[in-house]
């Protein structure tokens, strides 16, 4: 998508050679504009797939994914991250590791809202693939499916974009990344 790789070469900030700060339009400040447009372009692609709605994870997932929700006439659910597990039987949990934040928490959603559905996961970046790993297995533990997954930024250098597509795993991503250069804060998007 040119006008998503626009912003991240205009805004984008690279911090090292593994991190890339979009918080000029994409996790801290949102581009309601840009958020529309990759909506659009979530809602269009996904078009032909047989599926009953969308998840995603809080927080910065969201916008985009309100927006595709919105154009695609589907649901929304928002998948929460709890810091410990709940003694409650109307949640379902799966444990899972933020590359980012090198923290672990619980995926965390009220069953009744995902399961027997067949569910599309938009995220905002995709590193080694975690959460795409266990929102698949937070889904099948209610009888649900993960039939495909969007993503705004894939950093392609990384082993998660790699990995995940050799599984057969269906990854649509809005702009990949093949490398970071925080000395001149060059980004390199994947052909």
């Amino acid at each position: 998508m040119e006008l998503l790789k626009e912003y991240i070469q205009k805004y984008g900030v690279v911090l090292s050679e593994e991190a890339l700060n979009v918080s000029q339009f994409l996790n801290e400040q949102v581009n309601a504009e840009l958020m529309q447009e990759i909506g659009k372009d979530f809602a269009a692609y996904f078009a032909e797939y047989d599926y009953d709605g969308f998840v995603t994870v809080e927080s910065s997932g969201i916008a985009p994914s309100i927006f595709a929700s919105l154009y695609a006439n589907k649901p929304l659910v928002v998948i929460k991250k709890k810091p410990a597990l709940l003694d409650n039987p109307n949640f379902i949990q799966e444990e899972c590791t933020s590359f980012t934040k090198k923290n672990d928490y619980y995926l965390t959603s009220q069953k009744k809202l995902i399961e027997n559905r067949k569910l599309i996961l938009l995220d905002d970046f995709l590193a080694e693939g975690n959460v795409m790993i266990h929102v698949e297995e937070l889904l099948a533990k209610v009888n649900s499916t993960l039939v495909a997954t969007g993503i705004v930024i894939s950093k392609d250098f990384q082993p998660g974009f790699q990995k995940l597509s050799q599984q057969g795993k269906e990854i649509y991503r809005l702009a990949g990344i093949s490398a970071l250069d925080p000395l001149t804060n060059t980004i390199t998007f994947s052909e």
